[in-house]
């Protein structure tokens, strides 16, 4: 008699990515249940994703925190693994999922993640192994309220995974820039929620401390061009995310002064 699994589903939360949903949820079918929750997209995304999915759900986009908690309160089972729409479970790791499935010692696990930028993957720059908490029991994890970059934060033991998920988050600078604009706009925003004042100094420096850091700390000049040119991007976001927080922070107080 063979050993009998624990039961999976499979999360992902979506909006307008029919670039890259059917490579994902094609990437999921080794789950119990696949369950996808859609930020009301206007493309194709629901469309496709209704050929994998065994749940497909919309509900208006509140915060990353809340999205995740939502789609991971729709699953069925116990256990649920949270992929985003731009990855990619690799067959070995979808392997190793249901091995550990069949007698989880851990509450959760983590796994490493492969960024590739604009068609090379990164493995320096402290992008990999960018361990990703993903695999995880319901009533073992939650999701502190964060704007952007909601990571799982388990309340029990965590095992880690050998193989990784891959990452296809920069295909193009365009995406890139997209992203950029779009992540720190809610990163300088979590920060003036936070009470965080704007210094010129962190405008000044952060920059140049995160080109640094990635770039010859972190050893991203081994990455060839690539890696300098991420680099330099990272930089860029970092003095974009302050200066976003410098004008929240002029328009908050002239809208004070104003009333």
């Amino acid at each position: 008699m063979g050993v009998e699994q624990v039961q999976l589903s499979a999360v992902v939360i979506t909006y307008n990515e029919e670039a890259n949903i059917e490579r994902c949820l094609a990437s999921l079918e080794f789950a119990d249940e696949i369950v996808v929750l859609d930020s009301n997209s206007t493309d194709r995304t629901r469309e496709i994703a209704s050929r994998y999915a065994d749940k497909v759900s919309c509900r208006e986009f509140k915060g990353m925190s809340e999205q995740k908690a939502a789609a991971v309160e729709l699953c069925s089972n116990e256990w649920f693994i949270l992929v985003d729409a731009d990855e990619e479970i690799t067959s070995d790791l979808a392997i190793e999922i249901r091995t550990v499935m069949e007698n989880p010692v851990y509450d959760a696990y983590r796994m490493p993640r492969l960024t590739e930028f604009v068609g090379r993957p990164m493995h320096h720059g402290g992008w990999y192994p960018d361990y990703q908490i993903r695999l995880a029991k319901k009533a073992k994890i939650e999701f502190p309220h964060r704007l952007v970059h909601a990571p799982m934060v388990v309340s029990g033991t965590c095992g880690t995974l050998n193989n990784d998920i891959l990452h296809y988050t920069y295909p193009t600078l365009a995406e890139y820039f997209r992203k950029m604009i779009a992540y720190n706009s809610l990163a300088a925003r979590q920060k003036l929620n936070e009470g965080h004042a704007f210094r010129i100094t962190d405008l000044i420096f952060n920059p140049v401390f995160r080109f640094v850091k990635k770039y010859f700390l972190q050893q991203g000049f081994r990455d060839g061009l690539h890696g300098f040119v991420l680099s330099v991007l990272t930089a860029c976001g970092s003095a974009i995310r302050y200066s976003m927080l410098w004008e929240m922070s002029v328009r908050k107080k002239n809208d004070k002064e104003n009333q």
